[in-house]
Parts: C-alpha cells; sequence; structure tokens
C-alpha cells in the first residue's frame, strides 16, 4: 500500500463567470512513501492561473511565488491528469480539509464536476496527528504547530510551499504514526456520505426555538455534586452561545452556565460549560439616558 501525502497553495481571486471569489490552485506538491514510511517518489507543479491572471501581494509575500514562477505552469486540468496517473491508487493524505475543499472548487469550475477524480481513499492528517497529541484538546493544531511540539526542526524547510510542506507533515506523521489508528481513520472516497460531510458548513444556532433543540438540552447541572441547577435569569446570547446564571441549593454555589448548539453534518452537538460567576458591569445608558442592554435576550423562564 502506498501513502500519499498532498499539499496545495493557491490564489484567492475574483470569478467574473461565478460572480464571487475562487481559491485558484497554483501548486502541487506530493510526497509518495511505501508501508514502511519510506519515500519513493515526490511530484510538483507549477499550475498556470486561467481565473485570476496575476498573484495577490498576500499570496507572493506568503509563498515567495511569482507571476513569472507560474508562466510555464499546466492548465489545472492537465495537473490533475498527471497527478492522477502518479498517484495511482495509493491512500490520500491532506494536512487539514481546506485542500480537498480547494480541489472540489477547482474541479467543479474546471470541469463541471466536483468529484475529485484521484481520490479514492482519504486521511485527514491533522485530524490523525491531534488524535495522537491528546494534549492538544480541541483546538485545531498547524502544521507548524505540530512540528514544534514534536522538536521538528524547521528553520531549513521554506514554509507555504506545497512540496516542502508535504515533507513537513510526512516528518509527523512519521513521529505518530501507530498502524492501527492510521487505518482507523481511512476513509472511503466512494461512500455516498463522504462528499456531503465534507462540504456541510457547520451551523451555530442562535435560536433556542429551533426544533432541533429540545428541553432537556437546556438543563444546567452543577459540576460540584452533579444535580440540577436552578436558572436565576434570562438566557442571553453572547460569543454565539446561551448564558444564564444558576444556583444549586446543596452546594450553595452561584455560576453561569454556557451551552452552545453546533448543527453538523450527523446532526446536532450541544456542548455545555460551567463558568465562574461575575457580576455584570452596569448598564451604559445612552444619550438619551436610557440603559443600553449589553446582551440580546432570548428567553425567558418562569
Amino acid at each position: 500500500m502506498k501513502l500519499i501525502i498532498l499539499d496545495l497553495e493557491w490564489n484567492g481571486t475574483y470569478s467574473r463567470r461565478l460572480k464571487g471569489y475562487i481559491n485558484e490552485i497554483i501548486e502541487f506538491g506530493a510526497v509518495k512513501v511505501d508501508e514502511t514510511l519510506t519515500v519513493v517518489d515526490t511530484f510538483h507543479a507549477f499550475v498556470r492561473p486561467q481565473v485570476g491572471k496575476k498573484i495577490s501581494g498576500k499570496i507572493r509575500s506568503l509563498t515567495r511565488l511569482s507571476n513569472e514562477d507560474l508562466v510555464d505552469g499546466m492548465l489545472y486540468m492537465q495537473a490533475v491528469s498527471r497527478f492522477k496517473r502518479w498517484a495511482g491508487d495509493a491512500v490520500l493524505m491532506t494536512w487539514g480539509t481546506s485542500d480537498l475543499l480547494a480541489l472540489i472548487e477547482n474541479c467543479r469550475y474546471f470541469c463541471g464536476d466536483g468529484n475529485i477524480p484521484f481520490l479514492k481513499k482519504y486521511v485527514d492528517l491533522q485530524r490523525y496527528c491531534e488524535s495522537r497529541l491528546p494534549t492538544v484538546g480541541n483546538m485545531q493544531m498547524g502544521l507548524s504547530t505540530c512540528a514544534q511540539l514534536l522538536g521538528i526542526d524547521e528553520e531549513e524547510s521554506e514554509h507555504h510551499r506545497a512540496l516542502n510542506d508535504s515533507i513537513l507533515s510526512l516528518d509527523c506523521f512519521r513521529i505518530l504514526y501507530q498502524k492501527e489508528a492510521f487505518e482507523a481513520m481511512v476513509q472511503d472516497a466512494d461512500d455516498p456520505d463522504f462528499y456531503p460531510r465534507l462540504t456541510f458548513k457547520t451551523v451555530i444556532l442562535s435560536d433556542w426555538e429551533n426544533p432541533l433543540v429540545r428541553d432537556a438540552d437546556m438543563n444546567i447541572f452543577c459540576d460540584r455534586c452533579g444535580l440540577e441547577a436552578e436558572q436565576l435569569d434570562d438566557w442571553l446570547v453572547r460569543n454565539k452561545s446561551f448564558r444564564a446564571d444558576f444556583y444549586c441549593k446543596n452546594c450553595d454555589y452561584r455560576f453561569t452556565g454556557r451551552i452552545q448548539f453546533k448543527l453538523k453534518y450527523d446532526g446536532l452537538v450541544v456542548k455545555k460549560r460551567n463558568l465562574p460567576y461575575q457580576e455584570e458591569p452596569q448598564e451604559e445608558a445612552d444619550e438619551n439616558g436610557e440603559e443600553v442592554p449589553e446582551l440580546q435576550e432570548v428567553r425567558e423562564e418562569s
């Protein structure tokens, strides 16, 4: 079984056809390894822009690529065709799913089909590495952060260039590789749910009356004794979450309950957290002397 780590660079540009922006891919870089994680080949290709004729200043600064570097590059579908022949039936990995989303966007734009021609089996390498580094917690970990945590020297690597970043990803993968854990995360791109799940945009609900939200989801329990706490005031929306003050009679403990509802592809995810109680600052007054509420009132408990 061969494994490939792919990295892309792209240029955000406006498309008159779409009447909106597209992340136009300008560089492919990939490294292929065997089952012992030994490098057997590499792939690199510049892609000549067809939508935006010039690289933005931000991308030039980030990648150090110039317009002249891309003049003799392949057209996008030529690069895809060549990469497909080179990749064969290898398992594809990318650091996070943003590269896959860019591929879908470009395939849809240039050939009318959002399916990626060379994708058969896939692993999100960022998610895999996060699972092998539990100290990271729920934070999304960048490639550079992962390398630093693993003690990998990055000084000689030119960041934000496709081939270099794919090799740096491989360095991280080698340290964290565990066969069974890795195989458990391999996804089949032919699965009917693969593309819908990949392209689904998580929505944070700000309406507690949404039919997906159950009354039980709004209950808050004391993190000291585990008993249900009494709600003291109305639910307010702050930082995309619901907050209200609660009191536990059993512990004589006042605290703030926080709930966030995220609608994901597989359904609603409810996250609850208890925060230390803090006195609210005095309400500011508008120029007419009327109090201006800091937060939006969304629910009143009787």
